[in-house]
């Protein structure tokens, strides 16, 4: 007999018993409907087959396959354990991705791997033993004629997830262009070098890929997607960079009087700002130009800000390197997008000229607003900073800028007293205060010596810090130490010392020496 001849013969043999059946027996059927359903529920059970079938208990027909899972005889328990067993391994899988001559691995768990149709277990389950005869018999002959019957599971993946992948991975998927860069010379003049044009991952497009690539041919196991990319042109090409000849602003300040350490955490924060080129519409940090403030990259422990209290920090004194950028920022009128004042007023500027810099908390950020790239150069040297700003100056000619600060409002210093443990007893040490003040910074516009414009830049506001003298207790009983210190936190003034003092005289000859 040929291939599909039983089956026809079958079929026609089922349609003819379906048709005598259906004209005979109709009104009877709907007599015994309207008097017992239970009967007629029993009949249709009957029909199909499914009259003894149990779902808790059924098990899946023979040849029957979930992707390369035989889960023939399994329960639904079972074929489920198998199913996430599978998925487990799938998520496994590496998967290379590739973009513009550089690869990197992930896995596709990474996606989000997922499957939708979880309808299929059922499926198994019932492929065969559930449904009409017809449909029973069909199934049956398509296991005979063309083998096992395999059930594919429908992959998805998770856009977000995709994207965070790209997001990691864009250190290696892209190549960022090389901008021409500028080098001053001696003569004034400036040398440029060539840049490089890059590329970057076509985002949008390459989670369609992903996801189309894992919905459609993937089955499982190693896999490379190749991802689109797009160029990035190198700035600074043509006559752009050669724009860059005018001064645009000048700043400096004086750090003389500063100690060796702080002299060299200033030295290192210009020469890590110095040579800088910013192109139309970028922005600069100083805090990403200077970090890390580490040993590592040159810096040293020096007094700081800190909470209104003066600590050493590495990189104290990285903020007088960027006030000084700051009034060169301001001469240059490029944008300034974040500015913070000092907790505390400092002696090398007027109030709210300053600009505070405080690693994951304050910043100087400034965009290039101009038609041109701008150069910036810092020198710290002999005591002096300084940041001249070249670009290209298209600001009218007689033009002058004025920057006055005004303080709106002052706190006197107080006088404090206070322990400090690593102090022998008797011994003292004073720490000087600082004025409190609120102040605003106005910019004034003139043309050929005529006020065009008055406009406020800024409000800053500086905390008042007390002159405060410290008192030492090493070495001394907790006896002593408790009697001074109820006796400095009873003082109020400058005369309530007396009685500090005597505290400290009358435990004089009880101090054990320091070891």
């Amino acid at each position: 007999m040929k291939k599909g001849t039983g089956l026809g013969l079958a079929l026609l043999l089922l349609a003819a018993v379906a048709g005598c059946g259906g004209s005979k027996n109709s009104a009877t059927s709907q007599e015994t409907s309207a008097v017992s359903g239970s009967d007629t529920e029993s009949s249709q059970k009957a029909a199909d087959g499914t009259e003894n079938a149990d779902s808790d208990n059924m098990t899946a027909a023979d040849n029957i396959y979930i992707e390369n899972i035989n889960v023939s005889g399994m329960n639904e328990a079972e074929i489920t354990a198998a199913v996430q067993q599978k998925m487990q391994e799938l998520a496994a899988s590496t998967i290379i991705l590739s973009a513009g001559g550089t690869s990197t691995a992930v896995s596709a768990q990474d996606f989000g791997l997922s499957y939708t149709n979880t309808d299929v277990i059922r499926q198994a389950l019932e492929t065969g033993q559930r449904g009409n005869a017809l449909k029973r018999f069909e199934a049956a002959y398509q296991k005979e004629e063309d083998g096992p019957l395999v059930l594919e599971l429908k992959f998805d993946v998770n856009e977000d997830q995709i994207r965070q992948v790209l997001s990691a991975q864009s250190a290696v998927l892209q190549k960022p262009a090389v901008n021409v860069s500028l080098v001053r010379n001696a003569d004034g003049s400036f040398t440029s070098s060539n840049g490089e044009d890059g590329w970057a991952v076509d985002t949008d497009a390459a989670v369609q890929t992903i996801h189309d690539f894992f919905t459609g041919s993937w089955r499982g196991g190693r896999a490379t997607i190749t991802l689109a990319t797009t160029p990035v042109a190198a700035k600074g090409g043509g006559d752009q960079i050669a724009l860059v000849k005018d001064v645009l602003a000048q700043s400096q300040t004086s750090y003389a009087d500063s100690t060796d350490v702080r002299k060299q955490n200033i030295q290192v924060g210009v020469s890590l700002i110095n040579g800088s080129v910013i192109y139309p519409g970028e922005e600069f940090s100083v805090e990403a130009a200077t970090q890390p403030y580490t040993a590592e990259n040159g810096y040293a422990p020096a007094p700081s800000y800190e909470m209104g209290s003066i600590v050493d920090t590495y990189g104290g004194g990285l903020c007088q390197v960027s006030t000084t950028l700051y009034l060169a920022v301001l001469n240059a009128e490029l944008e300034v997008t974040e500015r913070s004042s000092h907790s505390m007023i400092v002696n090398y500027v007027e109030p709210s000229m300053d600009a505070a810099v405080a690693e994951g908390v304050k910043d100087l950020k400034f965009v290039n607003n101009t038609d041109a790239p701008i150069y910036i150069e810092g020198i710290a040297d002999g005591g002096v900073l300084s940041f001249n700003i070249y670009g290209h100056e298209t600001r009218e000619a007689g033009r002058t800028l004025a920057f006055q600060s005004e303080t709106l409002k002052t706190t006197a210093i107080t006088d404090v007293f206070d322990i400090d443990p690593e102090l022998d007893w008797g011994q003292t040490r004073g720490q000087s205060g600082h004025l409190g003040c609120e102040a605003r910074l106005w910019k004034t516009v003139s043309l050929n010596g005529v006020e065009q414009s008055r406009e406020q830049v800024n409000d800053s506001e500086y905390n008042m810090a007390p002159n405060t003298v410290f008192y030492g207790t090493k070495g001394a009983s907790d006896e002593a130490v408790s009697e001074l210190k109820a006796a400095v936190q009873a003082a109020d003034t400058v005369e309530d010392a007396a009685t500090i003092n005597a505290v400290v005289a009358k435990y004089a000859g009880q101090i054990t020496p320091a070891q």
